[in-house]
C-alpha cells in the first residue's frame, strides 16, 4: 500500500532495477542494499551475489548496513512479508476509493498459488542451523512445542525459529499460519539452545462466525513459511490442552 491508496506497481523507483542489472553484468561482485516501503519485486536477484533489505530505518541506517556488510554483526532480521516472484504473485492493486477484499485468507504466504522470490519469515545468517524433531507436552492449560536449535556452521549467529499451525480442513485455511516465533541468544559454532512455543486457546482456534477451538492440529517448526524442519500433531480438550 501507499499513502491513502495502493502503489501502482511493485518495482523500485527511478529505474533502479535497470541500474542494478547493469552493474551486476559488469561487476565481479554485486551486493544490493535496499530500503523498501513494503513488498517489491527483484527481477535481478539471480544476477547479484547478496541482498540486504531494511524497511524504514532511522538515522543509523548506514551504520547498521556497514556492520552487517563487513561482518561486525551477523544479520538477525526476518521478512515480515513475502516478496513475490513477480507482480502476478500478489493481489492486484486498485485505484478505486473503495476496494473489495475478496481474497479472504489467501494473502501473501497463505496463498498457495503465489510463488515467492523470498518467503515470509526468510532471513539468512553467516552460519547455518539445524532443528531437532519437535516434541509436544501439556503445560499449564497450554500445549508446549519444543525444538533444539544447533549452530552447525563456523561463525556465531542468531536463529529465529517459527511455529506454524496447520488446522483441519474444516477451518478452510489455505496454508499453515504463523502462531509464534522465538529468537535465540548468539550461538557459537556447535552450541545449542532449546526453544519452546506455548500455544493456548487463541493460537489453537480459528474463526468461523465465532472462535472455534480445534480438536487437533499439526504444528510445523522451521526457519520460514517455506522451510519447515519438523512437525508434531497435537490434540486438544475443551478446557485443557493435551497431547
Amino acid at each position: 500500500s501507499g499513502e491513502s491508496q495502493d502503489r501502482p506497481n511493485l518495482i523500485l523507483d527511478n529505474n533502479a532495477d535497470q541500474l542494478i542489472a547493469a552493474v551486476a553484468s559488469t561487476a565481479k561482485k554485486t551486493v544490493v542494499l535496499t530500503m523498501i516501503p513494503g513488498v517489491v519485486v527483484m527481477p535481478w536477484r539471480t544476477q547479484v551475489d547478496a541482498i540486504a533489505t531494511l524497511f524504514l530505518g532511522g538515522q543509523e541506517t548506514g551504520t547498521a548496513f556497514a556492520a552487517v556488510v563487513f561482518g561486525d554483526h551477523g544479520p538477525t532480521g526476518r521478512l515480515p512479508v513475502m516478496l513475490p516472484d513477480t507482480e502476478a504473485d500478489t493481489i492486484d492493486p486498485s485505484s478505486d476509493a473503495q476496494v473489495m477484499y475478496s481474497e479472504g485468507m489467501k494473502t501473501s504466504y497463505r496463498n498457495p498459488s503465489f510463488k515467492a522470490a523470498f518467503p515470509f519469515g526468510h532471513g539468512l545468517a553467516y552460519t547455518n542451523f539445524s532443528f531437532s524433531a519437535p516434541s509436544a507436552a501439556s503445560c499449564a492449560h497450554r500445549v508446549c512445542v519444543s525444538t533444539t536449535i544447533t549452530n552447525t556452521g563456523a561463525a556465531p549467529g542468531v536463529a529465529v525459529p517459527q511455529a506454524y499451525i496447520e488446522f483441519p480442513k474444516a477451518a478452510n485455511h489455505p496454508a499453515p499460519l504463523l502462531k509464534g516465533f522465538k529468537k535465540t541468544k548468539v550461538l557459537q559454532p556447535g552450541a545449542s539452545e532449546k526453544v519452546t512455543f506455548e500455544l493456548g486457546d487463541r493460537e489453537l482456534s480459528y474463526w468461523d462466525k465465532d472462535w472455534v477451538k480445534t480438536g487437533s492440529a499439526v504444528v510445523h517448526v522451521g526457519a520460514s513459511s517455506a522451510d519447515f524442519r519438523g512437525k508434531v500433531t497435537v490434540t486438544t480438550a475443551a478446557d485443557l490442552v493435551v497431547v
